[in-house]
């Protein structure tokens, strides 16, 4: 319930960085991992929280066009499991912070704080490097 508070007094522009009742309050449990979306948009409002989906979009576009692109059937499902993965992890996350999806332990990549999630989010990163470099020839 905070947490969908949160997300709604932000408004359009937010309330500034470290401005936040919610999140200052410390009423958003786990707001540096699994709610970081919640702090956002409370501080950034709309447009902050509009920005972090439009960055996110545009790796998962990259990732699509990476896949379409592969030289080979195994690169375009390597590259297609690791856009289906971030693509639900991020769906997850901003769903539970919204409250139209059940709280779980999955963070927003990229975003949320954690050393594991952030190693395994760049060897994605890698991955799709990878395919990207065995794309077919005269592309």
């Amino acid at each position: 319930q905070q947490a969908k508070i949160a997300v709604g007094s932000g408004g359009v522009t937010g309330k500034g960085l470290f401005n936040g009742e919610q999140t200052g309050g410390h009423f958003v449990p786990e707001q540096q991992t699994d709610f970081i979306f919640t702090v956002a948009g409370e501080e950034l409002g709309f447009v902050g929280a509009a920005a972090i989906v439009l960055l996110l979009a545009v790796v998962l576009w990259r990732g699509l066009i990476i896949a379409t692109h592969a030289a080979d059937l195994f690169g375009t499902l390597v590259a297609s499991g690791v856009v289906c993965w971030m693509a639900f992890q991020a769906f997850e996350n901003i769903g539970m912070t919204l409250g139209i999806m059940p709280i779980t332990g999955l963070p927003l990549p990229f975003v949320s704080y954690g050393g594991s999630s952030t190693f395994a989010n760049m060897i994605a990163l890698g991955l799709l490097q990878a395919v990207h470099l065995r794309r077919r020839p005269y592309d």
